[in-house]
């Protein structure tokens, strides 16, 4: 870049009321990217004519060869005395963390929509994005030059066209809208009722007698002027990227303004709507629909426009090119209008009458703001992390929502992208940063003292280093890679308050095993995927149990991305990746009613099942489904049972992991005498959850059961429960940290459940590796509760051992044991076994001493390890006596095709076990739009099938919807006379479940029960005779 531009650049930082921060945001290959293009050649940084072609924001060589914007990119460019911050951002579903980044740092976004295949599943949500933080959009709808060319429309039917697409989006915005209003209003109303349950609102306020309920929603008060995108009021600009042109009606309204005589503010309010021009009376007259006459919008911009491309691309007719060059006072070079491609004089002509960047650029500096004119709801919004009001914020923090900014440097994410809130940035200064904490947590941010080393201005591929950065522009810092990881705000003081964390549409969900070729190269790799952990917001990297350095990615090409990146950028050494590493979750499920051919069950369906598990003399089955285990040295036998959780139940466990992890903290807390703070929002929260529970646990199994949760699993936060039906035993409630004042309880119960207690924590973590680690293929489980019914303890009562011990540890141990007769009570009144109700005061006294010095001996000893490894072993056999099923992670595939590869993609999606949920057709297009779901065990190359049986002509995105029961049974084998009738003696078709789950038995190193020779009854020679 030329150094004039760079000082231009910096001149124009300086004022923040004329700078724009904006990304563009779409649906992939709507134009995003050309687009940018076309404003880059606008300041001669590319040339115009390779606008489109050169892609210039896509700098990695695998966005150039896949044709898709897979990283954001930054670029500042001038228009008059404006300074424009640009973001390039992707469209592909996979990459929708950059979106969230992106949108973070701006203040405004322009949203492309394809004028053929109008709102795509992306554009809403890249809509929702913007919405979510607060940040205004324009619209610019893309490629109408394929109305004319692909589908052959009218310049009266592309109106139309474009009027529908319109209404698309606004529909979008709408909904957003009426949500977040319907949601002001029930949250005034509960402040409202609080109130009123305090005794603020006086009787005479609200009459007993008379109840007047407001049955409007509050949407007729809300103020949506601004809100929706509409040709007259200067947010809309209708393009062709790739031909270099773009226009808003502003444009045309000055133009024709002149040439009428009509005022300039006449035409702007006709020229879009139901308006046409009378010739006789001079005048613009309303009701162009009903009186079968052109509207306005068509007679003087499409027609023009419509005529030109018929003359330049169509017929070709030189005589009429001229006349029409003449008229718009334009001029072409010689070899563009001698070219070949008809495209190139159609360019030529364009970029000069329409330039496309004059139209988006005006737009943008005209209906976008500045960081000066951040709102103070996104400002609140921004600083209010979880259960941190912004009314509970420091008094010098709460002034930046005033508009009194104080000197403190914010600052948001370290790569590749920051943003100057308030301040000046100086290369070599201090800073604090602080990185969000998860929004149960209390409010203690992390916080750290770092130095930025320079200061960069993004220029796309290039980057120019900077001695200060003013506020409200985005740059680029160096130096923090060591300090802040993902995301961070960086300030100059420590009373500021960490932002919200970024919003991600895309979870997650491909895993890989990663390990460098050369073994020596590990610490390198070590290095390389912190470094890649850093960079990419949705990435994340993992050590697992087996010590394999697991990639998390959220897709198939976003995986392949991370590879390249740890490859070239980060490692810089041959790595070696596994294949994908598929997620599943193991349950059970109620007792089917019909069998695999859809016939009526008896009771063989059942028996077959309980008979999988095998008895022995610690181990009992019942018929009921109770398994009865006793650990190895005889004091403790624990009984178990599986029951199937609700899957409303499992869904919200699911989603509540954040609350129970804080409700898990705050149990062990008081465990250990500590006290954990937690908000008024955590325990309302936790109130509703709990209150949740109890509406969707109903029944006669279930009765109290929300009271009795002992603990969740895996890792105390995961969708199992352990329940508490033990006899006797009435421990504290998981959700007693809810209990404001707790009220002193007896002291037989206190002392019984302290006894107990001592091994609690042992039936907790056999209930935790139990759900970390199925029967089926030690993979998780989901959905499961674990019924502990009996748990009996049977120490030994005599006490001969003790003679050997010395006198001093004798009197110790007596001491012990005197200290604590309660505790010995409640634990043999526990058991069910230990002792009866005729036990002699002697008895009682052995019992005492035996439990007691079980305790000092065992309480984190043997006996613990036994009682660990009993009860996940209890839980294991009772989940192997209901009907096991295994849970796919499941990808909502939607899909965009023509109505003639309409069957090849249902043919694609039969092949990988997909099922289509809708098909519609987008109203005006030949497309069709199929909803569906698919397994991401099927989904590896699915992309690539799909385009190559379709020619390209269909296009899907996948994202990570929810988890599926799959139908089949592993281990089916027919055992009723209608399943041998109609799948065969041996039953060897497919199985999808018992595929997966020896997929992952034999990646795991597991016992995989398979036939090496399979149909050997004759046996084949290579002599053909014989």
């Amino acid at each position: 870049m030329g150094h004039t531009s760079l000082d231009k650049i910096k001149a124009l930082q300086k004022n923040p009321a004329n700078v724009r921060n904006l990304c563009i945001l779409a649906h992939v290959d709507h134009g995003k990217t050309t687009l940018a293009d076309s404003l880059v050649a606008s300041n001669g940084i590319i040339s115009s004519r390779l606008a489109g072609k050169l892609r210039y924001l896509d700098s990695r060589e695998d966005e150039q060869i896949r044709g898709i914007t897979m990283k954001s990119s930054a670029i500042s460019l001038h228009y008059k005395d404006y300074l424009i911050n640009l973001i390039d951002s992707p469209g592909h579903v996979d990459f929708s963390s950059e979106v969230s980044t992106a949108v973070r740092l701006c203040d405004g976004a322009i949203v492309i929509v394809d004028a053929v295949e109008g709102v795509c599943p992306q554009t809403q949500a890249v809509l929702r994005q913007a919405w979510l933080e607060n940040i205004r959009p324009v619209l610019v709808i893309n490629k109408i030059d394929r109305l004319i060319m692909e589908l052959k429309l009218t310049s009266q039917e592309a109106y139309t066209h474009l009027q529908k697409i319109l209404e698309q989006v606004n529909a979008v915005t709408g909904s957003l809208f009426t949500s977040k209003v319907l949601e002001d209003r029930a949250v005034k109303e509960e402040r409202a009722e609080e109130d009123k349950e305090e005794g603020d609102i006086k009787p005479a306020e609200c009459p007993g007698s008379e109840q007047v309920y407001d049955w409007s929603a509050g949407l007729e008060d809300s103020d949506d002027s601004q809100l929706y995108f509409s040709p007259d009021q200067g947010n809309v600009v209708f393009a062709s990227a790739i031909d270099g042109w773009g226009f808003s009606i502003q444009q045309f309204a000055q133009i024709h303004s002149q040439r009428m005589g009509i005022r300039a503010e006449v035409l702007l309010k006709t020229l879009w709507g139901d308006f046409y021009l009378n010739a006789k009376a001079k005048k613009i007259m309303k009701g162009a629909h009903a009186k079968g006459k052109k509207p306005l919008f068509v007679q003087l911009v499409l027609d023009n426009i419509w005529s030109l491309y018929d003359a330049v691309v169509t017929r070709r007719d030189k005589e009429k090119i001229e006349k029409m060059m003449m008229s718009l006072g334009v001029k072409v070079m010689t070899r563009d209008s001698r070219h070949s491609d008809p495209k190139v004089l159609l360019s030529a002509i364009c970029s000069q009458w329409l330039p496309v960047s004059q139209a988006v650029l005006f737009m943008v500096c005209d209906k976008l703001p500045s960081p000066l004119d951040m709102t103070s709801e996104r400002i609140e919004r921004l600083m209010s992390v979880g259960a941190r009001r912004f009314h509970s914020l420091p008094l010098q923090t709460q002034e930046l929502k005033t508009g009194s900014w104080p000197d403190r440097d914010t600052l948001r994410d370290w790569q590749p992208f920051s943003r100057r809130k308030v301040g000046r940035e100086m290369p070599n200064q201090e800073v604090q940063h602080r990185t969000s904490v998860s929004a149960c947590l209390p409010p203690v941010p992390h916080l750290a003292c770092c130095t930025m080393d320079s200061l960069y201005l993004l220029m796309g591929r290039e980057l120019e280093e900077l001695e200060e950065v003013p506020s409200g522009n985005v740059l680029g810092i160096g130096g923090l890679e060591e300090c802040v990881l993902k995301s961070a705000t960086l300030s100059t003081s420590p009373a500021l308050p960490p932002f919200i964390p970024l919003n991600f549409e895309a979870t997650p969900i491909v895993r890989v095993a990663i390990e460098p070729k050369h073994p020596s190269e590990m610490p390198k790799l070590v290095r390389g995927m912190r470094l890649l952990n850093q960079a990419d917001p949705c990435a994340e990297v993992l050590i697992q149990e087996t010590g394999e350095h697991v990639l998390v990615t959220a897709g198939e090409v976003h995986l392949q991305r991370c590879l390249d990146d740890l490859r070239e950028r980060f490692a810089k050494i041959e790595i070696s990746a596994s294949k994908p590493i598929i997620p599943f979750r193991e349950t059970v499920i109620r007792p089917p009613k019909v069998d695999m051919v859809n016939e009526d069950l008896g009771k063989q369906q059942k028996v077959a099942v309980i008979h999988q598990v095998k008895e022995s003399d610690t181990l009992h089955l019942d018929p009921s489904g109770l398994v009865t285990l006793t650990t190895p040295n005889r004091q403790a036998t624990v009984g178990v049972r599986a029951i199937p959780l609700p899957e409303e139940v499992t869904l919200l466990l699911e989603g509540s992991a954040d609350l129970i992890r804080t409700l898990e903290q705050a149990g062990q807390a008081q465990r250990e005498g500590r006290t954990l703070d937690m908000s008024t929002w955590t325990l309302d929260a936790l109130m509703v959850l709990k209150s949740r529970l109890e509406v969707l646990l109903q029944g006669r199994k279930w009765r109290n059961a929300v009271d009795r949760i002992w603990a969740f699993g895996p890792r105390r936060y995961g969708p199992n429960i352990l329940l508490n039906s033990v006899e006797g035993y009435q421990r504290p409630s998981v959700w007693h940290c809810l209990e404001r004042e707790k009220g002193e309880k007896e002291g037989g119960a206190k002392a019984e459940a302290s006894a107990i207690r001592d091994f609690d924590n042992s039936v907790v973590s056999g209930f935790q590796l139990a759900t970390l680690s199925g029967p089926m293929c030690e993979e998780p489980l989901m959905g499961v509760c674990f019924s502990v019914e009996r748990w009996d303890m049977n120490f030994p009562t005599q006490r001969t051992h003790l003679d050997s011990v010395t006198e001093k540890d004798s009197n110790s141990l007596d001491a012990s044991v005197s200290e604590s007769p309660g505790e010995a009570v409640g634990q043999q009144g526990a058991s069910g076994k230990a002792g009866g109700a005729g036990e002699t005061p002697s008895q009682a006294e052995g019992a005492m001493a035996g439990a007691s010095h079980g305790r000092l001996v065992d309480c984190y000893g043997p006996f613990s390890g036994q009682l660990i490894a009993a009860v996940k072993e209890a839980c294991r056999h009772a989940f192997q006596a209901k009907p096991q099923r295994l849970m796919a992670a499941m990808y909502t595939c939607e899909i965009m095709a023509t109505a003639e590869v309409l069957g090849r993609v249902y043919g694609v999606l039969g092949k990988r076990e997909g099922r289509v949920l809708q098909e519609e057709m987008k109203e005006g297009t030949e497309m069709f739009i199929i909803k569906a779901v698919l397994p991401v065990a099927e989904s590896f190359g699915f992309a690539d099938e799909i385009r190559k049986r379709t020619s390209g002509l269909a296009s899907p995105q996948l994202v990570f919807s929810h988890w599926e029961v799959i139908s089949s049974d592993p281990s089916w084998v027919p055992t009723t006379e209608e399943e041998y009738l109609h799948f065969g003696e041996k039953a060897d078709s497919a199985n999808q479940a018992l595929k997966y789950m020896n997929g992952v038995r034999r990646r795991k190193g597991l016992y995989v029960e398979e036939k090496i020779v399979e149909h050997g009854e004759k046996q084949r020679t290579l002599s053909k005779n014989k």
